[in-house]
């Protein structure tokens, strides 16, 4: 199979690190850069272009972590 039909793997080691972080009672965070088109997050907790956000299930109400978005 050619390399340029695979799927991204960043997606796939994305979810796995998560699992690993919960498996071993740490908690996920996402940094985000607000500055990305399309980004919408309450911007008063904002700092420097970015944004913590704790992704931990008793955090968030349905993380999806799909292939192409979060």
């Amino acid at each position: 199979m050619d390399l340029s039909q695979l799927t991204p793997r960043r997606p796939y080691l994305l979810r796995a690190f998560y699992e690993w972080l919960l498996d071993n009672q740490l908690t996920p965070h996402l940094v985000v850069d607000v500055t990305l088109p399309g980004v919408q997050v309450p911007m008063e907790y904002a700092r420097d272009g970015q944004i913590v956000l704790n992704i931990a299930p008793r955090a968030v109400g349905n993380l999806e972590l799909a292939n192409d978005e979060v």
